[in-house]
């Protein structure tokens, strides 16, 4: 009898969702959190859902300016 196999399914990028971010506990630096945090509050969101909009390219986060 021969064996059944399934079409394979290509696998597809995706973005990671707020489950996702809290999950793996995305490592970045305490002041970098801060800011992200504070950026979150400023647009009444939670921070999870802020870092996933801009690790998704929906939100767009302000450059430093240059200094000198």
């Amino acid at each position: 009898m021969p064996k059944k196999t399934n079409a394979a399914i290509p696998s597809e990028p995706r973005w990671m969702t707020q489950c996702d971010v809290v999950k793996y506990n995305l490592q970045i630096p305490q002041e970098l959190k801060e800011k992200l945090n504070k950026e979150a509050l400023e647009k009444n969101m939670d921070t999870s859902t802020y870092i996933c909009g801009v690790l998704a390219g929906d939100i767009k986060r302000k450059k430093p300016g240059k200094k000198g």
